[in-house]
């Protein structure tokens, strides 16, 4: 039970899913008052089709209930970067999030994220099997191969309009079981793994449209990856494939109504992180697999970036974006939040931002970790995303210069709180495919490839204002020279770059094994200055127990 809120709640709007999330996943159904199963079954396959994707997209920040710390993917986010200490809670005056900062995320959250996902791959399950049956483009596909002069088959609107609902539909299922993988897959060399590679950890049930219907026993991680591959590669292809006939049929390219809705370039930037979380665990049992999943991490970062379609965030724009409008063109994908859809105080912004109506605002800090914000050099920008505490003390650290309400950027006073919390929500910006390329050409040995890629995300980032920034920063690209330097930029990149982003802790799992073992900083609520290593039983995840009460094959 969470301690009551000591100041007015604004009123939030909860968010309409068209199938409910239930706490058991394998209720495969509808189970609201809002439709049942047979009626289901009787819609149109185009009418269940964009009911399905509404869904299935609405879930991704749908709230759960009552709760403030539970609103979608962006609190999954907020949780893992607090359980790896990058975030700081600096106090529990009103509960909220107060077991991420105590390390309890791995017992604590485990239900909600197993439902989250395997919620959104239900629903993914039952779009593919319907599209299927109706118009199975796969077997086209495979048959007729692209569109092009040379090819005798010309798809349908039907096929076109399906193959694109079936390029998102797989991608979504490959984002879950990736979510799932990545959580439920303990860090090499911790207790959890024990003697398991990654070939035989039991990790997750893997299901797909052919076997939903029965409960299935745990999949190894490298089934479960190679299920998020399938997917995420069948996604590209379809994009790809049927972008290409939707252009030769409209005369136009295709192009997604919002940046909440998936295309081709963020199937890529899905495809690009997943192989690169995936790679470190075939290092020591089948190389040249770890090889080829970098390889494959840093084509597709590369694919993104040679788009065109995404401008990393300038030098001069650093402090003034404010991580609150999807239409910056960095955002690759994110939500458009408005007064239906906005949580309040059950949102990003209604948790960390002191300048919207907040828990932030009102006492209870999220902050960025001491020991962090003390290894930004004073030629980095990026310290000036966090308040230093000179003007405002009890805000220091906060992220008030990278994640403010665009409604009053400049202000904490009371008339000035944004009480409306129409920010946006971010999930994916092309500055991750940079890093992604840094850290993938690093593990290739291509050090030329990964310092170009980390430079050119650094060279926007220099304070210019520091009198001294040019000698800094030269030296800092003449130390990145050496192998063990550029590593420890690039860990330190992610942790700064992407803070409050979702990256956190899967940078800590997937770099820190390399040599960190974390001092958490003095502004810690919880263990101050205590020693963590992603090797921990705190980083690991554990499976729901319910769910061995409703799948027998567990």
């Amino acid at each position: 039970m969470k301690n009551n809120i000591k100041f007015a709640l604004g009123a939030i709007v909860a968010s309409a899913v068209l199938f409910s999330c239930s706490d058991e996943y394998l209720n495969r159904y509808p189970d609201g008052s809002t439709i049942s199963a047979d009626q289901y079954n009787k819609l149109g396959l185009e009418t269940r089709l964009q009911g399905t994707m509404r869904g299935l997209y609405s879930m991704i920040y749908s709230d759960s209930g009552s709760d403030h710390d539970e609103f979608g993917q962006r609190s999954i986010d907020l949780w893992g970067d607090i359980l790896c200490g990058d975030i700081a809670v600096t106090n529990k005056t009103y509960g909220w999030l107060y077991q991420d900062e105590q390390m309890r995320t791995v017992t604590g959250r485990t239900g909600y994220i197993w439902s989250f996902y395997y919620s959104m791959i239900r629903n993914t399950n039952t779009a593919i099997r319907d599209i299927s049956l109706a118009c199975n483009v796969r077997d086209t596909v495979a048959k007729y191969g692209y569109p092009s002069e040379t090819t005798t088959h010309t798809y349908s609107s039907d096929e076109i309009e399906y193959g694109l609902y079936l390029a998102q539909t797989f991608a979504l299922r490959a984002y879950a079981y990736a979510n799932l993988v990545r959580w439920y897959t303990p860090v090499i060399g911790s207790t959890n793994m024990g003697n398991y590679t990654i070939m035989t950890y039991p990790a997750i049930p893997v299901y797909d449209e052919t076997n939903m219907e029965d409960p299935q026993p745990l999949s190894t991680a490298d089934e479960a990856y190679r299920r998020v591959f399938a997917d995420i590669e069948m996604s590209i292809r379809f994009f790809d494939e049927f972008g290409a006939a939707y252009l030769l049929e409209n005369g136009s390219l295709y192009q997604r109504e919002t940046k909440l809705g998936i295309d081709g370039n963020v199937a890529r930037g899905l495809a690009a992180y997943a192989y690169l979380n995936a790679a470190p665990y075939y290092t020591t049992v089948n190389a040249t697999t770890a090889s080829a999943y970098y390889t494959n991490a840093a084509k597709y970062a590369g694919e993104v970036l040679a788009s065109g379609a995404f401008q990393m965030i300038s030098n001069d724009k650093l402090l003034t974006t404010g991580f609150n409008d999807v239409s910056e063109p960095s955002w690759m994908w994110g939500q458009n939040v408005t007064t239906e859809t906005a949580g309040g105080l059950k949102s990003w912004f209604g948790q960390v931002d002191i300048h919207s109506y907040s828990y932030a605002w009102a006492g209870d800090t999220k902050v960025i970790d001491d020991n962090l914000k003390d290894e930004i050099p004073l030629w980095d920008a990026r310290a000036l995303w966090f308040n230093d505490g000179k003007a405002n003390s009890r805000f220091k650290g906060c992220p008030d210069g990278k994640f403010f309400s665009a409604a009053c950027p400049t202000s904490t006073k009371d008339d000035d709180i944004d009480r409306e919390w129409l920010s946006d929500n971010i999930f994916m910006r092309i500055e991750s495919m940079l890093l992604i390329e840094a850290e993938a050409y690093y593990y290739l040995n291509d050090y030329a490839s990964s310092i170009a890629a980390l430079t050119t995300l650094t060279d926007q980032r220099i304070n210019q204002l520091y009198p001294f920034w040019s000698d800094d920063y030269d030296d800092f690209k003449t130390q990145i020279t050496t192998p063990q330097n550029l590593l420890q930029a690039i860990y330190y990149n992610w942790r700064v770059e992407m803070w409050g982003e979702g990256y956190g802790l899967q940078t800590f799992r997937r770099l820190g094994i390399e040599y960190d073992e974390r001092v958490r900083g003095g502004n810690h609520d919880y263990n101050a200055a205590g020693r963590v290593r992603p090797t921990d039983a705190n980083f690991n995840m554990d499976i729901p127990s319910s769910e061995a009460i409703y799948n027998p094959n567990i």
